[in-house]
């Protein structure tokens, strides 16, 4: 079933008007005629596959490979800083570096977004392949904390923030109707550097030390980067698009705006249960040992959940899809603090590596299907900003709310007597979930507003 048969959609001036099928549009001769429609009669020529269109997906699996892959051993590093490198900085402290990272992977998402559309993309992602690489080998150098912040954080976390948005929005220059499988096998490559990074970090870095320990991380980087700097390419010219360097009149636009702030309550409280997996595992008495393999249950079952929630949105919609997917995320959410068992805890992983998954790699696509293609990386870079400003507000403004309640400790409380104060403060969880469900009741109302109807493809 496709939306052009379903009825209006709602459009950016309010108006509703019918909107032809993406795969019939050539057949509209009145759309044909107009200069402004021309550019959507070129949707038919999206190759949705062959040689080249599969070597940009695969440089774009490298591309998130080396970002947020490597990005999600982040709680090695946080572990070897508190015990040898960083002793005498608090562990807050460092997690700063890490927090800071993974929050200029999206904040700058306004600006490199528009330097995709006007043609610089390349230029933009060899500086971000070269910060990332530069950034991991200067590491061991480090010796102080703000040396660590500046390189690890700000060095490694821009050059990820230079390379993720704009791999994506080259992904969709070359994909239409199967752009949900494409980018569900790029995203994939996140979990299986979320796997490799941390286990080879664990294993060599006891035998062969820290400094060369980066060194070989440096090397696996430059080779990683080299393979999606040779295959990433944009398909499409630039196109010259109304609303300035920003273009923030895209949100004049209610589905846009709405599905924005969809996407921010949703982010506020959907990495706090990853955050504390490892260390809820070790207050409830579990090894460090098997809290690590919950981690990597996590990440390995996040592969199947980005390829097969990729594959489902191309039949079924991406937003028909996000909709139950953010619901299930909202009941993980809840669920979690109440699972103090090895079982229990390993089928929360998988479940939510599989739902995390799908959200990351789908998110992004409701938004190509909401304008034209002349400023698709402005629209993609504004909604990864937006994505940036929920993953910085929620953990801490969580925890600040549950470290003035009543005395109750927040989520991954590191005392023996973890379980009975969860008993207690499992509203503080119940209020991350509740901003998911809010995030996916959101959800539902912006595709109302583009589509206006409940049975459509979208």
């Amino acid at each position: 079933m496709n939306v052009a048969d379903l009825g209006p959609v709602r459009t950016e001036d309010g108006l509703d008007e019918k909107v032809p099928d993406e795969m019939d549009v050539k057949e509209d001769p009145e759309l044909q005629s107009s200069p402004s429609s021309k550019s959507s009669a070129n949707v038919d020529e999206f190759p949705d596959g062959g040689f080249r269109s599969w070597a940009v997906v695969l440089g774009a699996f490298w591309t998130f490979f080396a970002t947020v892959g490597y990005l999600s051993s982040w709680g090695v590093f946080q572990v070897y800083y508190q015990q040898v490198k960083l002793p005498h900085s608090s562990p807050s402290q460092i997690a700063w570096i890490g927090s800071v990272a993974r929050c200029i992977v999206f904040l700058p998402g306004v600006f490199v977004g528009r330097l995709v559309d006007v043609g610089v993309f390349r230029a933009t992602f060899a500086l971000g392949s070269l910060l990332i690489i530069v950034g991991t080998f200067l590491i061991p150098v480090c010796t102080l904390f703000w040396h660590f912040l500046l390189c690890q954080g700000f060095m490694i976390g821009l050059g990820c923030g230079l390379t993720y948005g704009p791999c994506i929005t080259v992904v969709t220059h070359w994909w239409k109707r199967k752009r949900g499988l494409a980018l569900g096998v790029a995203s994939s490559g996140s979990a299986v550097g979320g796997i490799f990074f941390p286990v080879v970090l664990r294993n060599i870095l006891p035998k062969l030390g820290f400094i060369w320990t980066l060194r070989i991380v440096g090397f696996i980087l430059v080779f990683a980067f080299s393979i999606a700097n040779l295959c990433l390419a944009r398909r499409l010219p630039p196109r010259k698009a109304a609303g300035g360097f920003f273009g923030l009149r895209v949100f004049r636009n209610a589905a846009f705006a709405v599905y924005a702030l969809s996407c921010f309550f949703t982010l506020f409280g959907a990495f706090n249960a990853g955050a504390y997996l490892t260390s809820s595992a070790v207050s409830y008495g579990l090894s460090s040992n098997t809290a690590f393999y919950f981690v990597a249950m996590h990440n390995g079952s996040s592969f199947f959940g980005a390829v097969v929630f990729g594959i489902l949105s191309d039949r079924l919609g991406p937003m028909n899809v996000l909709i139950p997917t953010i619901t299930a995320i909202g009941v993980i959410t809840i669920v979690w603090p109440f699972c103090g068992t090895v079982p229990s805890l390993s089928i929360i992983s998988v479940l939510y590596g599989i739902t995390l998954a799908a959200f990351g790699s789908l998110s992004l696509l409701p938004i190509a299907a909401m304008g034209g293609t002349e400023d698709l990386g402005r629209r993609m870079g504004i909604m990864n900003t937006v994505f940036g400003i929920g993953t910085l507000c929620g953990a801490p403004l969580g925890g600040l709310l549950v470290s003035t309640s009543l005395g109750y400790k927040a989520v991954g409380y590191f005392s023996g007597e973890f379980m009975p104060h969860y008993l207690h403060n499992g509203w503080f969880d119940s209020f991350l979930g509740g901003m998911i469900f809010l995030g996916s009741i959101l959800l539902a109302l912006a595709r109302y507003l583009a589509v206006a109807r409940v049975r459509a493809k979208f």
